[in-house]
């Protein structure tokens, strides 16, 4: 069977940008309008008067910060780049202008870029819990996560309340293998927000890694109750109810995550292997053979296939794509030779 299924990376970033600041000196009033007009969601108005600050005063960094800060918020990441960068050209040791210009090169997903503006963040203003959070995952995003970890954990000492830092540090301890490390920070992670549903979703995946099913069962049905249309949390449930022998249960998650994403090859092969397994095998068959219409190469449906065949009295058949899935990989006759003759034993036992 295939592995579990992931949803990407599921770190819950905390992107929220610092609070704008407001300055006296020649540029005041139109800096003041344009923090009125920015708080009401009026960001392109805002600009405007930004724009105008800057004109009266081309060296008033708050007017620079605070425009990026829109820019940001409209998602034009670049501009908000440059205006960032003006700011730490007039004030250097701005924190806060470091940690907003690194969330928007993780945007445009300048990862490394990213990483020197949360570094030089960090340098400045240690005890920042968010700065923390968004680097790991940038450590995290690059594959290194013994890095993620740490820093998830000194948000975490900084921050012993942030569910998402203990969500984010579990993520971590599932790709370094560490599950039962992972499975107590998602524990935390929910008991500190039950409705994290990424955390359900993932615990299930964690859960499942230990041989846990009857308890990944309850996650991915608690990930289902938040979001009915996961195809990945019904494939992932279905994989969990096969391993605990609810044959039937799995088909129907199967099939459920097959009408959500109908191209959905491994769904479709599992639920075949399903099948199989209670001894459908004319549904079966067609299931391992809408697997090679979407996957001319799945040496295991073509083996597969076979198996049902040989069920089915068709020998011929059977041959041909045993025949075929030795050729796509010549390791399969190993695995495959143990199943063909039990089934032709089985099959010679009840005519």
């Amino acid at each position: 069977m295939k592995e579990l299924k992931r949803l990407g990376i599921l770190t819950a970033l905390l992107l929220f940008l610092s609070p704008a600041r407001v300055c006296a000196g020649p540029a005041e009033d139109a800096l003041d309008a344009g923090l009125n007009l920015h708080d009401a969601g009026k960001l392109e108005e805002a600009i405007r008067q930004y724009d105008q600050a800057i004109q009266s005063n081309p060296r008033l960094a708050n007017a620079y910060y605070n425009r990026g800060n829109a820019y940001y918020d409209l998602g034009d990441d670049k501009r908000a780049i440059k205006d960032y960068s003006e700011v730490l050209r007039l004030t250097p040791k701005d924190a806060d202008a470091y940690y907003n210009r690194g969330n928007a090169y993780r945007r445009l997903e300048h990862y490394r870029a990213a990483l020197r503006d949360y570094n030089a963040a960090i340098r400045l203003k240690r005890e920042d819990v968010a700065i923390y959070v968004n680097r790991g995952s940038i450590y995290y995003g690059l594959g290194r996560y013994e890095a993620a970890a740490k820093d998830y954990t000194e948000a975490i000492r900084l921050g012993p309340k942030s569910p998402d830092a203990y969500y984010n540090r579990a993520n971590a301890y599932l790709k370094m293998k560490k599950t039962e490390r992972a499975i107590e920070d998602y524990n935390q992670a929910l008991a500190l927000n039950p409705d994290l549903v990424e955390a359900h979703y993932n615990r299930g995946i964690a859960y499942a890694g230990v041989g846990q099913h009857e308890r990944a069962v309850q996650d991915y049905s608690k990930a289902l109750s938040f979001n009915p249309k996961s195809a990945e949390a019904y494939y992932n449930r279905g994989l969990a109810r096969f391993k605990l022998g609810r044959h039937e249960q799995a088909i129907e998650d199967f099939s459920e995550a097959i009408r959500l994403d109908p191209k959905d090859a491994e769904a479709i092969y599992n639920r075949g292997l399903t099948y199989s397994r209670i001894g459908k095998y004319g549904h079966a068959a067609r299931d391992f053979t809408e697997v090679i219409i979407l996957k001319p190469d799945h040496a295991e449906a073509y083996g597969q296939r076979g198996l049902t065949r040989l069920y089915q009295n068709s020998d011929a058949q059977a041959v041909a794509d045993f025949e075929k899935a030795y050729q796509l990989d010549r390791t399969l006759k190993e695995k495959f030779q143990p199943l063909i003759n039990e089934a032709k034993n089985r099959r010679s036992a009840n005519p």
